[in-house]
């Protein structure tokens, strides 16, 4: 058969696949307005049906209880955490104008997530989750975290493994707690500029890595 050189058109999206994810969503979105406003244990799954404008049936199609819903929020507040960490991984050039400018853009995301994040926070306890489990699932969420830090050799040319991924762990912990204190628990910060001293810490801890921003033409 001749070749033509056409591409073949991509497959399109299953449809139901698609709907079924916009479902998932629409759930979590509903559970974290009805854990916001009810204590976890007091909260029922038609609650979160009645949010979401489904069906009962429908929430337990897509989670078997309300523990496994609070597992998938936390899960969300890890996926959005990763994203934010692989955007500044995939900096051509970690210089201080690249960190701060990313400061920007991970506050915003941090943001978008507080409710999210508070939510699980204060269910996670309730929902059963066992301190084991937990503890695994922080470890492997920070790990994939350094690990994209880490990522790129060239970066941390002539700084032993062991202190580029520690450097990489203290720059994550540092972000993550000053942003929960932050924005999630909404501590009040006097500074009127809080990322211009946040993007001082982080470029001291990653500093083998650092470019200055006068060498960036």
């Amino acid at each position: 058969m001749q070749d033509t050189g056409r591409m073949e058109p991509a497959p399109r999206r299953n449809m139901r696949e698609e709907q079924k994810i916009l479902t998932h969503r629409r759930l979590l979105d509903a559970a974290v307005t009805v854990f916001t406003e009810k204590p976890f244990l007091d909260a029922r799954m038609e609650d979160i049906a009645q949010a979401a404008g489904v069906t009962r049936a429908t929430v337990y199609a897509h989670f078997p209880g309300k523990a496994e819903i609070v597992d998938a929020l936390v899960d969300r507040v890890y996926g959005v955490m990763g994203e934010a960490y692989a955007d500044l991984a995939a900096l051509p050039r970690w210089t201080r104008a690249a960190i701060r400018t990313w400061l920007d853009e991970a506050a915003a995301r941090w943001r978008e997530m507080a409710p999210v994040r508070r939510v699980a926070n204060s269910a996670a306890p309730a929902a059963l989750r066992s301190l084991g489990e937990g503890r695994v699932q922080y470890v492997e969420a920070h790990e994939r975290y350094v690990a994209m830090l880490v990522g790129p050799p060239e970066r941390w040319r002539g700084v032993d493994p062991a202190e580029a991924r520690q450097r990489a762990l203290m720059a994550v912990l540092q972000t993550e707690s000053f942003f929960a204190a932050w924005i999630a628990v909404e501590w009040p910060l006097e500074t009127a500029d809080p990322l211009h001293l946040l993007a001082d810490s982080l470029c001291h801890i990653l500093a083998p890595a650092l470019e200055n921003d006068s060498a960036v033409s």
